[in-house]
């Protein structure tokens, strides 16, 4: 009897101490060590380590019924971590970089069906800007284009799935602008159509 005292004493122990040891600030109010939150279920929403305020290494975030949603692995300074999010049944369907909490970078998204790579996206400061390539799931390429600051900008090519040119022309201000043409799978033009907007 003593001895089960005992062990429930000092699982409780143990218990109250690494609970104390969670969710920490210090004297200036920056987190520190092993935080934990949770949704009102009580399942975890997040796990992670800070140090002086900042995100340190690994941080997982999880959905109401526990399946892991994403990883977030942050570099020394904490302002700059990769992210993997991943489906409920657990198939990675993006990848790419954070930067000061806004997506930075090359951004890979893949098929939640299948895992195959479907957009590769250039992101700044949390918005699309530069090129965007969007594939068919059998990777060929189907379309590439130009964007600044989440706006289409610049000249543009749709494929067929045989990758052979269907489209092509050029947006301004996320329109499109000029001569657009189209062509059979043979590379024949099939038409063509001017956007040129009167001043």
């Amino acid at each position: 009897m003593k001895k089960i005292v005992f062990s429930i004493l000092a699982f409780l122990i143990c218990f109250v101490a690494n609970a104390q040891d969670l969710n920490r600030t210090d004297s200036q109010g920056r987190r520190q060590g092993k935080w934990v939150d949770y949704y009102a279920n009580g399942q975890i929403r997040y796990e992670g380590q800070f140090k002086n305020g900042n995100c340190q290494g690994e941080f997982k975030y999880y959905d109401e019924q526990g399946n892991l949603k994403a990883t977030n692995t942050y570099d020394k300074s904490g302002n700059k971590a990769l992210n993997k999010t991943y489906s409920p049944d657990g198939i990675l369907i993006a990848t790419g970089y954070y930067l000061n909490q806004k997506k930075d970078g090359e951004w890979r998204y893949f098929s939640r069906e299948n895992g195959v790579l479907i957009l590769v996206e250039e992101n700044r400061n949390g918005k699309a800007h530069g090129t965007s390539k969007v594939y068919y799931e059998t990777g060929t390429l189907m379309m590439e284009r130009q964007f600044v600051d989440d706006r289409l900008e610049g000249h543009a090519k749709i494929y067929y799935p045989s990758g052979a040119l269907k489209e092509e022309g050029d947006y301004l201000n996320g329109e499109k602008t000029g001569i657009w043409k189209a062509y059979n799978e043979d590379g024949d033009e099939i038409s063509s159509e001017n956007y040129t907007r009167p001043d």
